[in-house]
């Protein structure tokens, strides 16, 4: 819902479209006596007009709008057709193409300094850079888009910039300023009587405010944007936003009241045809069946999951297609009609001269011959252009795929900045390997490690949830860790693990929320050569020879739960060769394999069994083709990491 309406209240400081039907302005624009001004206005109009009906449409009426302004030499309106261009490609997800075509509208438009077009094209831009994630220079072009707004008092795109900024710091995590800037967009919305702006801007207020935990203001915001959902007709906006309500009661353990929205969004979702739609859903329902432990619904919803999942990504591949062959098609008319042009001029002017001398009709046949072989290698030009294009369909995912690689390398940067540095781990753990896979862009799970005088200590910890949220945990768990061993000088594992505990539960928990961590913290202790570790609900396994020993780990959580027992201080006897495995719950809880079902800690222990013997980067390899392999076209559900260490 956050991508829908974001894109609309983005595309909208830019849409003038004339209260006029679809027929009046085409007659406006054949009228030939009226101004070119004029007439390019309709039919810019009518290309925006077809953007979120029929963007193909949109898509070719701005190539043949941009052709009559550059015949014209109408710079404008040049403009104004990179601009349409530009957004029926960022409407169907190839952003790459659309900041290109939005870059040159905005060159020009620089070179016009046209105020209006110029704050359109950035504030576009901006928007680009939002949905792949690179949300630095998102910030950059919607201040600049705000500050142009603001000098235009240009009441309209100053509320889209605005709520585009809270957006923007929403998925940085400033909360307070995500508030202040959407709320300011919400009160110009309201005064200017915008509907599906306010809509927008409850919506995402409602977004903020579950992303700091404060779900009842949460809700009555998402509350209030459903009704305006429902108001406006948008039946996907209305199912998506249930969704969102569904996972707010899910959070509240209102299981009740999520699942009755989550059916009713599923069911909108499916009356309106609408696959993203149900496909929100049923996740939101399989979260909630998972939650209260309804394995059979679960299960149920999630083999549908993967099914829409499925059959949203076949849509999208023959979308691509689609979209190239319209390319191709519109560029081989294009050439016939010129061709044609051509040959109307030369067979009036065969007529005018014929009757003057027969070298003016055997120069028309020669032209006519001329044209003729002219057309063929246009034809043939456009036939080789058409089998290079359909080669290059099956790169079309790689492509894609590449080009999200790159807007997500700077996340991953600062996520792997705070894990353990491979330096470090190879001074004290010379013959070691680590897998880390998280799900999303950053992770919950993580492997941390410092050196304090003599001691070496490392964690591998999976805090609760995954993505954002997980990360936020995970930075949290890292500095209560360091904390204890660093500042109060703590030593013995389940010590440390005791002072998390508190942390957690002092700063996190005060409201009934469990959230924390499990994990393993292990002490190498160089001076008097032990081994000590804390284990909460995650259990070391240590293999010597052929022998594989599950060590003890305490079932209780590093957080708030159902108990609040001291943590327990084991120790580790290993010999040269002997292997150690820490790892986190990700692996083991895959679904996947012939019958989608999960991984499982007993496989997993005898896949150790059988990979012990080779070296660490051999293992390595081992366990994450065996993961790619038993995943196979499924979703991967968690966080994932292992580390092996032989003695």
């Amino acid at each position: 819902m956050k991508k829908k309406l974001l894109l609309f209240s983005l595309l909208i400081s830019m849409l003038s479209l004339h209260a006029q039907n679809v027929d009046s302005l085409w007659s406006i624009f054949r009228n030939t006596k009226n101004p070119d001004s004029v007439r390019f206005e309709a039919f810019n109009d009518i290309a925006w007009g077809c953007l979120f009906t029929n963007t193909d449409s949109a898509y070719l009426l701005g190539h043949q709008e941009l052709e009559m302004a550059r015949e014209k030499k109408l710079p404008t309106w040049e403009a104004k057709a990179l601009n349409t261009i530009g957004a029926s490609y960022q409407l169907k997800g190839n952003y790459a193409k659309a900041i290109d075509f939005y870059q040159q509208s905005l060159k020009i438009r620089e070179k016009l300094k046209d105020t209006k077009g110029i704050s359109a094209s950035v504030a576009n831009i901006g928007s680009i850079y939002i949905n792949i994630g690179e949300f630095e220079k998102a910030l950059t072009y919607q201040l600049r888009s705000l500050k142009i707004f603001e000098l235009m008092n240009n009441k309209q795109g100053m509320a889209s910039a605005y709520n585009n900024i809270g957006l923007i710091h929403n998925n940085l995590g400033h909360y307070d300023q995500s508030i202040e800037y959407t709320t300011k967009g919400l009160k110009l919305f309201e005064e200017l009587g915008d509907k599906q702006g306010v809509a927008a801007s409850m919506s995402n207020l409602g977004n903020t405010h579950y992303s700091t935990g404060d779900y009842l203001i949460a809700l009555e915001y998402q509350m209030q944007s459903l009704k305006y959902a429902v108001e406006s007709g948008d039946k996907q906006v209305e199912s998506i936003t249930m969704s969102i309500i569904a996972r707010t009661y899910l959070k509240q353990k209102k299981y009740n009241q999520a699942i009755e929205f989550a059916t009713k969004a599923k069911q909108l979702a499916i009356a309106a045809e609408d696959i993203s739609a149900e496909k929100e859903a049923t996740a939101t329902l399989y979260d909630i069946y998972k939650a209260t432990n309804n394995h059979s619904k679960a299960l149920e919803n999630y083999e549908r999951f993967i099914v829409l999942k499925d059959s949203l990504f076949k849509e999208d591949n023959q979308r691509e297609i689609a979209q190239k062959e319209l390319e191709y098609e519109y560029e081989k008319k294009a050439a016939a009609d010129s061709v044609r042009n051509e040959e109307e001029k030369r067979v009036k002017d065969a007529l005018i001269f014929a009757k003057n001398a027969q070298i003016e009709q055997d120069k028309t046949q020669k032209w006519a011959l001329a044209g003729g072989v002219i057309l063929l290698i246009i034809f043939g030009f456009f036939m080789y252009n058409r089998f290079k294009i359909t080669q290059k369909q099956k790169n079309i995912i790689e492509e894609k795929q590449k080009e999200i690689s790159a807007s997500i390398n700077y996340a991953k940067r600062i996520q792997y900045a705070l894990l353990a540095h491979d330096e470090l781990l190879k001074t004290n753990l010379p013959d070691h390997f680590v897998l880390f896979k998280p799900k999303d862009i950053v992770s919950g799970d993580f492997y941390w490690a410092t050196q304090k005088e003599d001691k070496f200590y490392l964690a591998v910890c999976d805090s609760t949830g995954h993505g954002v949220p997980g990360a936020f945990m995970s930075l949290l768990n890292i500095s209560f860790l360091n904390e204890a061993i660093n500042e109060k000088n703590m030593e013995e594992p389940n010590r440390i693990l005791e002072h998390v505990r508190k942390r957690l539960i002092k700063n996190i928990s005060q409201e009934g929320a469990q959230d924390g961590m499990d994990g393993i913290l292990i002490c190498f202790d160089r001076k008097n050569n032990s081994i000590s570790y804390a284990a909460a609900h995650n259990k070391p396994i240590l293999i010597k020879g052929t022998e594989l020993i599950e060590l003890p780990a305490d079932k209780m959580p590093i957080g708030k739960g159902e108990k609040n027992e001291p943590f327990g201080l084991y120790t580790i006897s290993a010999q040269k060769g002997d292997m150690l495995y820490l790892f986190t719950d990700g692996y083991a809880d895959q679904f996947g394999g012939e019958h989608g079902k999960k991984f499982k800690y007993k496989q997993l222990e005898e896949l150790f069994r059988t990979i012990s013997s080779d070296s660490l980067n051999k293992q390595r390899e081992e366990l994450e083709t065996t993961f790619i392999n038993w995943q196979g076209n499924l979703e991967q559900i968690d966080d994932v990491c292992i580390i092996g260490i032989r003695f």
